[in-house]
């Protein structure tokens, strides 16, 4: 760069130098051939006057000597018109071959009393003169003087013209040099500083020129650079400020513009569509979706806010509720649309959840509270002194009203579980006491069954952080349902195993086995495989929800195994340490009720 400014510089200059030679050169030597001109002109006046003065009162046919001395003296070429153009006598050549010079401009100038001045090519000598000539007595004098002499002495001067400027040249080249090699190496310092502002970069240092217009140029620069660098650094603010928030929402973000091209897009709408093609960039987006490519189409259509709801099957079930707007441009044209993609998968869920568990409650409220309220209208009718009747009538009524008793208290344990408002008291309980306890609970249950109970301890002694009432309710939970769905004579097998910093209870039956497709559900709010056995048990559908919560609150994990006919598995996996995050947590939550 700085060898291509350096060569258009000198070249430049070399090319002014020659520009200003060549003028100087025209110039001066049409100025120093003017004045040449006319100061021969003046001689030429002077020696003529005189000559006519030396000429009067002698005729020149007379005396032709006369003639010649006056020529040689004045040094030009002397000739003697009559007032007719007819030649009388000239110094160089004879009058008789000569042409009447009545015609010539000079002759008729002086005729008219003044002095005739010309310059033209001689006829008789073949060269070019300057004629001058003045009126006499009985015609015209005129002194011819070749223009020869007049160029000689211009080439002399504009010899030496040229030498001087050839001599004014050669520092001139140098100086030249060095100013360009100076200024191109600035220039190229000025352009690669331009050029990484360009590029953004900011590091690089201004040049500094003192004083000058370069200087002046130096300070705009680095002027320039400091608002561009505080613009730029707001800029990449601003837009690190918009990335984050666009990442960081778990709405699916999509920005489009009119050719259809995604200029946005966040990670969560893409983990929302993985099967489409939503790379940024400048090939236009083809949505598989038939509706979001509609929806964009009215939106740049109407120019109008629109949304839509959206729904697919695979991989899995999902549900969207998509809101559409444009973005305007300067003019007011649409110049793009935005689409936010929110998930409601979760709340139509949740909603279907809260329809299930309001038809499930009413159920399970009306069936207890049907049969009471028909046993206690038949006891009022008379039964109530039927000895036979009578008794049987108020067991029937006490035990729905346990039930009911029973499904009140599981809901409120529910409730508080999943609204954080039950008291954990976390500390150290021996795993191995935990699984005697539950064992030694079920026992009275399993006897009455006749189902044998098993006790898996730990070879070491392992101490896990817990609530043991929860964990103990966790365990007992599992163990009767284990036993009311075990037929007689069958096992179960209570038992726990450490796997690195974790402990996994298990408790596995030998009963009738759940089906493949309950097993995604079985953890819901009084879901039940077999609702008529169920009942038959006095369950309430909430025992399985219960153990999820309490297993969760002590950021474990509840999961089973099962196959229909063969018995089931259900596996408890708890840390044996609870995280930093929980207790910060616990304490944060124990800060507040107080």
């Amino acid at each position: 760069m700085t060898k291509r400014i350096f060569l258009k510089l000198i070249l430049t200059l070399i090319g002014l130098f020659i520009v200003a030679a060549l003028g100087v050169d025209y110039f001066v030597t049409r100025m120093a051939e003017t004045n040449l001109r006319r100061g021969l002109e003046d001689g030429l006046k002077e020696q003529a006057r005189l000559a006519v003065a030396v000429l009067r009162g002698r005729p020149a046919e007379s005396s032709p000597e006369v003639v010649g001395e006056i020529a040689e003296a004045a040094g030009a070429r002397l000739t003697l018109i009559r007032s007719d153009g007819a030649v009388v006598a000239d110094s160089e050549a004879d009058p008789a071959t000569m042409e009447n010079h009545a015609t010539r401009p000079e002759f008729a100038a002086a005729l008219a009393g003044g002095v005739g001045v010309s310059t033209r090519l001689s006829s008789t000598v073949g060269a070019e003169f300057l004629y001058v000539a003045i009126s006499s007595k009985d015609g015209a004098l005129r002194l011819a003087l070749p223009l020869s002499e007049i160029r000689a002495q211009t080439r002399e001067i504009r010899g030496r013209i040229i030498g001087v400027t050839l001599l004014a040249f050669i520092p001139a080249v140098f100086l030249a040099f060095w100013l360009a090699q100076r200024l191109s190496a600035r220039l190229s310092q000025i352009m690669s500083f331009s050029r990484d502002l360009a590029r953004g970069d900011f590091q690089t240092p201004v040049p500094a020129f003192s004083g000058g217009e370069l200087g002046e140029l130096s300070l705009t620069l680095q002027t320039t650079a400091d608002r561009l660098r505080s613009m730029f650094e707001q800029l990449q603010e601003e837009r690190s400020r918009f990335a984050a928030a666009v990442n960081g929402i778990g709405a699916g973000v999509l920005v489009m513009d009119r050719e259809r091209r995604a200029i946005v897009c966040n990670p969560a709408m893409r983990r929302m569509f993985p099967n489409e093609n939503l790379t940024v960039g400048d090939r236009p987006f083809t949505a598989s979706h038939r509706d979001i490519a509609r929806l964009f189409d009215k939106v740049f259509i109407q120019g109008t806010s629109d949304s839509v709801d959206l729904s697919v099957s695979e991989p899995v079930k999902r549900t969207w509720k998509v809101s559409c707007a444009t973005i305007g441009g300067a003019a007011g044209e649409v110049q793009a649309a935005v689409a936010v993609f929110y998930d409601i998968t979760e709340l139509e869920e949740t909603e279907r959840v809260r329809r299930d568990f309001v038809t499930n409650v009413s159920h399970e409220l009306r069936t207890p509270l049907a049969s009471i309220q028909g046993y206690a209208e038949t006891l009022l009718d008379g039964a109530v002194d039927d000895p036979e009747h009578n008794r049987r009538f108020l067991q029937i009524i006490r035990q729905n009203a346990e039930r009911l008793a029973q499904l009140s208290s599981d809901l409120m344990t529910l409730s508080q579980i999943e609204v954080r408002a039950r008291d954990y008291e976390f500390g150290p309980v021996a795993v191995n006491d935990l699984l005697t306890q539950a064992s030694d609970s079920i026992r009275a249950l399993t006897d009455k069954k006749r189902v044998s109970v098993r006790v898996e301890r730990l070879r070491v002694s392992t101490e896990v952080e817990c609530d043991s009432d929860s964990l103990y309710q966790v365990l007992m939970n599992l163990l009767e349902n284990a036993a009311n769905y075990t037929p007689q004579g069958g096992a179960i097998t209570l038992g726990a195993r450490r796997e690195d910093d974790e402990v996994e209870f298990y408790v596995r039956d030998t009963g009738v086995g759940i089906a493949s497709q309950h097993i995604p559900r079985l953890f819901e709010r009084f879901y039940r495989v077999d609702k008529a056995r169920s009942r038959e048990l006095g369950g309430t559908g909430l025992g399985l929800a219960i153990v999820k919560h309490l297993v969760l609150a002590h950021e474990g994990s509840v999961r089973v195994e099962s196959e229909v006919g063969r018995g089931s598995t259900f596996y408890v996996r708890i840390p044996l340490q609870r995280s930093r995050r929980a207790v910060a947590m616990d304490a944060v939550s124990g800060a507040g009720d107080k």
